[in-house]
C-alpha cells in the first residue's frame, strides 16, 4: 500500500501507520535508524544530508533450515540474505549496503536537485533481513534555522512543511530525537511534535549524545518525563 500510494502520489487516501523520525541537524537520526536496521546504509556529511523523505520499510525474512538462535549467532556482515530494494528500481536487489547508500544519494539529487534544496517526493526503500521486525519508518530532513550557501532562504519553512505532512496523521508515531548536550527544554523535535500531539499520546522521545553532556549535568529530568511528559516515554 505504501508503494502504491507513492506511485500514484495519493494524498492521504488511507492514513497508514508508520514511525516518523524527526530531529534537528546532527542529533543522531542516522545512527538511531541504522541501529534499528543493524546496518550502515544512510548518507553522512555536514549540513542537510537528508533532503527528501526516506520511507524505509523493514521486512523480516526467515532463513530456511535455520532456527532463530543460529540466525542470531551468524555474522550479520556476511549474510547474503539481507538486501534492499528501491521502489524506483523495482526488481533490482541491492546486497551491498554501500551501494544502497550511493543510490539514496543519487536519487536524492535526481529528486531534490544537486544543490541543497528540499523535496516533498519520498524515496521508498525496503530492507529484507532476518534481523529486523516489520516496521515502516520515515526519515525526514533535519530541522535547521539558518540557510547556508546554496540553500533557499525559506529552508526552515520548507522542512517544517515536509515534517508536518508526515507527523500530522493520527496514525503516525513520532520518534522525536533530542541531543542531550543542547537545551533540552527547547527541543525542536518535541516542539513540533507538540503541535500535532499536544498530550504526548503518540510521541516517543529519544535522547542522544548523553556521553557529550557537560560534566556535572545529566538527563534524568528529561528521561523521567519531568520536563515534557510523554505517554510512550523516553529512550
Amino acid at each position: 500500500l505504501q508503494d502504491a500510494f507513492n506511485i500514484i502520489n495519493a494524498k492521504n487516501s488511507i492514513e497508514l501507520p508508520q514511525i516518523v523520525v524527526l530531529g534537528a541537524q546532527s542529533t543522531g537520526k542516522s545512527s538511531v535508524l541504522e541501529s534499528i536496521v543493524g546496518r550502515d546504509f544512510l548518507p553522512r556529511g555536514s549540513g542537510i544530508v537528508t533532503r527528501c523523505p526516506l520511507v524505509l520499510q523493514l521486512r523480516r525474512i526467515k532463513v530456511e533450515g535455520e532456527d532463530e538462535d543460529k540466525i542470531r549467532e551468524r555474522d550479520i556482515n556476511s549474510m547474503r540474505e539481507e538486501y534492499g530494494e528501491f521502489l524506483h528500481k523495482k526488481g533490482e536487489l541491492f546486497y551491498d549496503f554501500e551501494e544502497i547508500r550511493n543510490e539514496i544519494v543519487q536519487q536524492t539529487n535526481r529528486t531534490a536537485g544537486i544543490n541543497k534544496g528540499i523535496s516533498m517526493e519520498p524515496i521508498s526503500l525496503t530492507i529484507y533481513s532476518p534481523h529486523v521486525v516489520d516496521l515502516t519508518m520515515v526519515d525526514l530532513p533535519g530541522m535547521t534555522k539558518v540557510p547556508v550557501k546554496g540553500q533557499p532562504q525559506d529552508i526552515e519553512e520548507q522542512i517544517r512543511k515536509v515534517t508536518y505532512k508526515f507527523i500530522a496523521p493520527p496514525n503516525a508515531l513520532i520518534l522525536a530525537l533530542t541531543a542531550a548536550n543542547t537545551d533540552l527544554a527547547n527541543s525542536d523535535a518535541l516542539q513540533m511534535a507538540r503541535t500535532v500531539d499536544p498530550d504526548g499520546e503518540r510521541t516517543i522521545g529519544v535522547v542522544t549524545k548523553i556521553d557529550l553532556m557537560d560534566e556535572g549535568t545529566d538527563a534524568i529530568d528529561l528521561l523521567q518525563g519531568n520536563i515534557y511528559p510523554l505517554k510512550l516515554g523516553y529512550y
